[in-house]
């Protein structure tokens, strides 16, 4: 009798927190638990290895003909790893205001940055796009594009007034006719370039 009262038992469950199905258990995280600490915002100069970084930005973009602020700006955050708020760009970087308002805008408009909302904290927060990829396809889209319709619409007038001209120069004719067919042909590729540019790695 005794025997069959011991066996009627529970069983302990096993160590490894399975049941007698065998599935794992699945443990429900209390729903006033707040989340992982998120990384702290740096302060203060960068040090050599941040300021290598934001330099190599700033030689980046200077190929797309932008003032350095700009580079600098998407470089800090880029290596930030988390949203920034306005001022740690005047702090960190040493720029003024003025500077980092316009950097801040210009990358914006380009859809390198945005701005986040950050729980608890009611200032602005700006976070960047990790691809730098998406900096080159937005300058594309936004400066090289209308600088390309700009320049086709500035060729056909001048193809336009030398037909008009009875004594055109032949040799300047041909050459404004071959740059007008070479701008049409950029503007038509331009999209292309701009959709493999955005494609992420």
């Amino acid at each position: 009798m005794r025997l069959a009262l011991l066996s009627r038992r529970r069983k302990p469950a096993p160590a490894n927190g399975r049941g007698h199905s065998g599935h794992a258990a699945h443990h429900k995280q209390p729903e006033n638990e707040p989340p992982p600490m998120a990384r702290p915002i740096g302060t203060g100069p960068l040090n050599a290895s941040e300021r290598e970084l934001v330099e190599w930005f700033v030689d980046f973009t200077a190929l797309m003909g932008v003032p350095a602020s700009v580079g600098e700006i998407y470089g800090l955050l880029y290596l930030a790893g988390r949203p920034l708020p306005f001022e740690n760009f005047v702090e960190r970087l040493g720029i003024s205001k003025g500077s980092a308002s316009q950097g801040l805008k210009f990358l914006r408009l380009l859809g390198a940055v945005r701005t986040v909302a950050v729980e608890g904290d009611r200032r602005e927060f700006y976070e960047a796009e990790i691809s730098p990829t998406r900096l080159v396809a937005g300058f594309l889209k936004e400066k090289v594009q209308p600088r390309l319709k700009e320049s086709d619409e500035r060729l056909a007038r001048l193809k336009k007034t030398l037909a008009a001209m009875e004594t055109a120069d032949p040799v300047l004719a041909e050459r404004v006719h071959r740059l007008h067919i070479w701008n049409q042909r950029a503007r038509q590729f331009l999209p292309v370039v701009s959709g493999l540019v955005k494609i992420r790695t």
